[in-house]
């Protein structure tokens, strides 16, 4: 009986814990105006990029388009790559410690040409270990890493047009 007291004492704390906090489910993007119909150019679209950027603008209210038309917005990309470099070296002259780095520059333009983002860059990092005895779990261990930050680019590329909406109103 006292157990079961405690329970629902401890439910109810967290309850109002993280009403207190302010907590609340993330909403879908919402693009600024003018983005209804948009064409990213400078991707390939059967890159990883180009295949979340096709998913998520969507979910965030656009229509993506394969060419330019009167109405259509362009995402354009002007950089989009991965980088490896070595942060340490072991005694015996062996890399330890690698950075990923994912750099992506691209700006916004309405139909009109007027730009509705300027150029911007993005750089996104992750580091990780090299245990020369785990050979085979680098390269795993890299393309994790290296998808893991393609979805964060996207999250982060609809948070930077998101921004625009808000800064307009």
């Amino acid at each position: 009986m006292i157990h079961r007291r405690i329970a629902y004492a401890f439910v109810a704390v967290l309850a109002l814990a993280l009403a207190g906090c302010g907590f609340h489910l993330r909403k879908e993007v919402q693009l600024p105006q003018g983005m209804q119909r948009i064409h990213v150019d400078g991707v390939d679209p059967n890159s990883t990029l180009g295949k979340d950027l096709a998913k998520a603008l969507p979910r965030a209210g656009a229509t993506v388009v394969d060419k330019v038309e009167d109405g259509v917005a362009i995402m354009k990309f002007t950089a989009n790559a991965f980088t490896t470099d070595v942060l340490s070296v072991s005694g015996a002259a062996r890399a330890n410690e690698y950075s990923l780095r994912y750099h992506v520059e691209f700006l916004v333009e309405d139909a009109a040409g007027t730009a509705l983002l300027p150029k911007q860059t993005i750089e996104l990092t992750r580091e990780f270990t090299f245990d020369s005895s785990q050979a085979l779990g680098v390269a795993a261990q890299t393309d994790l890493l290296t998808k893991e930050l393609q979805r964060d680019m996207v999250q982060t590329i609809l948070r930077r047009l998101e921004a625009i909406s808000h800064s307009a109103h």
